[in-house]
Formats: C-alpha cells, sequence, structure tokens
C-alpha cells in the first residue's frame, strides 16, 4: 500500500513541476530598458545635491559672503557724504550746450545756481556755470555732461561729515533735554522771583543754541542731498600757421605801440609844464617892463 502512494506523490510533484515549466515558457519576456533610460535610471540612482531652499532663503555655505555685503551696504548708506565736481568741457556752440545742460540739471531735478560767461578778442564764448543736483542722481550728470562735447579735465571729490553730524545731533539732544528740565521747573517748582528769572534767561539761551544746531543741521542736510558740480565751457580756439612776414607784423605792431605811448606821454608832459611855462613867461615879462623903467633916459645927441 505504500509504494503506490509514493507513485502517486512522484508524478504529482512531475506534473506540477511540468505545467510551471509551461507557464513560464509560454510568458512572454521581460523588456529590457533602452539605452536612454538606463541613463535616466543611473542619474536617479546618483546622489542629488541638496537644492537651496524656497523662499528665497541662502544656505550656510552662502551666509559668510551675504552678511558682511549687507553689513557694508548699511555703513555705507549711513555715512554723510558731501560731493562736489569740477569739469572742463570743449564744446562747438556756447549757447547750445548752456541750453543743453540747464535742461540736463532740469530733468536730474537740481538748478543752475550760478552762470558766468565771456567772449574773448577773436569771438569765442567761455562760461562756468555752478550745478546743484540730487546727490543720487550725480553720476547722471556726469554722463551727460560727456555728451556734451569732449572732457578735458575732471575732477570729483566727496567731504565725509558723519562725524561732525553724529556729534551735532547729540549736542542738540542734550541741548532739548536741558530745555525740556527748565520748562518743567519752571511749571512746576515755586522760587524766589530772582530764581525764576534766571531760570527763563538759562532757558532762553539753550533754546537760541537749540535753534542755531537746527540751522546748522538743515545746512549740513542740503549739501548732503545736493550735490555741487562746477563746469567750465570752452569754445576751440582757431589755430592759424603762422606766416613768413608775421614776425614782421608782430614787430611794427609792437613799434606802433611803443610811439603812441612815447606821444601819449609827450602830451602828459606838455599838459603838465604848461601852466609852470605860462606863470615863467609872466614872470619874465614883468621883470623885463621894472629893468625897462629904471633904466635913465640916453641925454640928446649934439
Amino acid at each position: 500500500m505504500k509504494r503506490p502512494r509514493a507513485l502517486t506523490v512522484c508524478l504529482l510533484v512531475a506534473l506540477s513541476a511540468g505545467c510551471g515549466y509551461a507557464r513560464r515558457a509560454a510568458s512572454p519576456p521581460a523588456e529590457q530598458p533602452l539605452p536612454a533610460q538606463q541613463a535616466d535610471l543611473a542619474s536617479m540612482s546618483e546622489p542629488k545635491p541638496k537644492s537651496a531652499p524656497a523662499g528665497g532663503a541662502t544656505t550656510d555655505a552662502a551666509k559668510p559672503t551675504s552678511a558682511p555685503n549687507a553689513a557694508l551696504a548699511a555703513m555705507t548708506a549711513s555715512l554723510k557724504l558731501i560731493r562736489t565736481g569740477q569739469a572742463v568741457v570743449e564744446i562747438a556752440n556756447y549757447r547750445h550746450a548752456e541750453q543743453a545742460l540747464g535742461r540736463l540739471v532740469q530733468s536730474l531735478g537740481g538748478y543752475v545756481a550760478d552762470s558766468r560767461a565771456e567772449r574773448d578778442d577773436q569771438g569765442h564764448e567761455h562760461g562756468t556755470l555752478v550745478l546743484r543736483i540730487p546727490a543720487e542722481r550725480f553720476a547722471e550728470a556726469l554722463t551727460g555732461m560727456a555728451g556734451l562735447g569732449t572732457v578735458r579735465s575732471q575732477n570729483v571729490s566727496a567731504q565725509d561729515v558723519t562725524k561732525a553730524y553724529t556729534d551735532l545731533e547729540t549736542r542738540l539732544r542734550v541741548k532739548r533735554d536741558t530745555a525740556e528740565r527748565l520748562r518743567d521747573i519752571l511749571r512746576t517748582r515755586t522760587a524766589k522771583l530772582s530764581d525764576v528769572l534766571e531760570a527763563e534767561r538759562e532757558l532762553a539761551r539753550v533754546v537760541e543754541e537749540i535753534e542755531q544746531a537746527e540751522g546748522e543741521r538743515r545746512f549740513y542736510d542740503q549739501q548732503v542731498a545736493l550735490s555741487t558740480l562746477t563746469v567750465e565751457l570752452r569754445e576751440p580756439r582757431s589755430l592759424v600757421k603762422a606766416g613768413a612776414f608775421d614776425a614782421l607784423g608782430e614787430a611794427l605792431r609792437g613799434a606802433a605801440e611803443v610811439l603812441a605811448n612815447s606821444v601819449a606821454a609827450m602830451v602828459y608832459l606838455a599838459a603838465g609844464a604848461a601852466p609852470w611855462l605860462f606863470v615863467a613867461w609872466v614872470l619874465w615879462r614883468v621883470v623885463r617892463t621894472r629893468r625897462a623903467k629904471r633904466k635913465p633916459a640916453a641925454p640928446p645927441a649934439a
């Protein structure tokens, strides 16, 4: 009885193994990835660098670089600088350049503080304009000025008044506190009339110093807010080649000038000596008349 059961079990195992092999043979083979897909899979398997966090936050590596820049920008913004500049520009026509420069300054929000112009012997005009320009647009003024002609010279300087401005604000704050305490004393405390008058005089003195300090601060604010640019506009001088007889002509002009000066000196001399010559002639006539009267008459001839 045991042998038929063993054979039956062996047959069942063999049949099941055959069926599984048949199913594996009948099923289609698994698809192999294409080369592009393999590359994508390889890139996905590689470790990716950490991206910057959302919201514009900087990474730890960027923090050491941005922090000094922010500190430097804050320090520069707190400076009180008075900017001044001087420039010499050679232009073709003075009037056209002057008008163009005026329009440029107005477009930048500034104004022409002073303007002087002259014309030389050859008819060429040159002049100087003093411009007041907002400090934040000072560079634009320099660029626009260069478009008028040829810049022969340019000089820009900045005076740092930050320390003086800070000291002025400190003094002003102390004086305001002093004035407020004096007002409190006059309002809340009773004292002798002499003490009250002394406190009022002290308060008047402190208020006057406060007004002077505020005026000085307004002056600093104006100088810092408006930069000064002095521009000299020049028309080019004509270059004429010297001729062969230019030296002779120059000598003749010099000789004529010397002769004119000599004649002028003689005229001055004659004008100064004429009254004295007249006085001398009158005296000579008087003396001659007296001598003629004193001289005895000659005896008549026999």
